[in-house]
C-alpha cells in the first residue's frame, strides 16, 4: 500500500473520532448547563426566603423607628405649648 491509498483512511478515521469526541463534550457541557440552571434555581429561592425574612424582621423595628419620631414631634408640640402658655403668665 502506498500513502495514496492509506491517507484517505486515517483522515476518515481522525474525522470519525474527533466526531464522536465533539458530540461527547457538547452533551457533558449540556449537563453541565442543566446543573448550572438548578443551582442558579436554588441560589434564587434561598435569596427570595432570605429576603422574606429580613422584610418580616425590619417591619417592627421600621414601626419603632415611627413610633419613635412621632413621640418626639409631640414632646416638642408640648414643648412649644409649656412655653406659650409660660409667655401667656409673664404677660399677665
Amino acid at each position: 500500500m502506498q500513502i495514496q491509498e492509506i491517507l484517505p483512511i486515517v483522515l476518515t478515521i481522525m474525522l470519525s473520532i474527533l466526531t464522536i469526541m465533539t458530540v461527547v463534550v457538547g452533551v457533558l457541557v449540556i449537563q453541565v448547563l442543566f446543573k448550572v440552571k438548578k443551582t442558579l434555581e436554588n441560589i434564587n429561592t434561598t435569596i427570595d426566603v432570605a429576603e422574606a425574612k429580613i422584610s418580616a424582621i425590619m417591619s417592627p423595628l421600621q414601626s419603632i423607628g415611627g413610633m419613635a419620631e412621632s413621640l418626639g414631634t409631640g414632646l416638642r408640640v408640648f414643648e412649644s405649648f409649656i412655653g406659650w402658655m409660660n409667655r401667656n403668665k409673664r404677660e399677665e
